[in-house]
């Protein structure tokens, strides 16, 4: 089995950010100031983005930084079947990304159960 770079993990994230705004790969380049080969380099895990490259993704995805690492790092960790743990990342914020990034994996039927067993939780 072929172990994926980290830089793989971001470029899905990217990609998938980018499709949920409704990007092309050149207005998110013209957005970022990234050029598009680059970009669709970076999407494809070629590249391994530098963070004043992220950071200028991000910006133009309207999204933190942060999140961009977090979410290629939850991939990552689903992939390898741990659970990932960020020490300093345990605000309330950070636990909603994460419930909304796992939602997104869910089908239909699967998501109704997570939203009805939160409204249960939360009486």
């Amino acid at each position: 089995m072929i172990e994926e770079r980290l830089a793989h993990y971001i470029g899905r994230t990217v990609r998938r950010l980018r499709l949920e705004r409704d990007f092309t790969l050149q207005a998110l380049a013209d957005e970022s100031g990234i050029s598009k080969s680059y970009l669709g380099d970076i999407e494809k895990g070629r590249k391994n983005p530098t963070t004043d490259v992220l950071e200028s993704i991000a910006r133009a995805l309207a999204v933190p930084s942060r999140q961009l690492l977090y979410q290629a790092a939850l991939d990552e960790g689903a992939a390898a079947g741990g659970q990932l743990v960020l020490e300093e990342d345990r605000d309330e914020e950070m636990e909603v990304r994460e419930i909304q990034q796992l939602s997104r994996r869910l089908g239909p039927r699967d998501r109704r159960l997570l939203i009805d067993l939160a409204r249960r939780l939360s009486k």
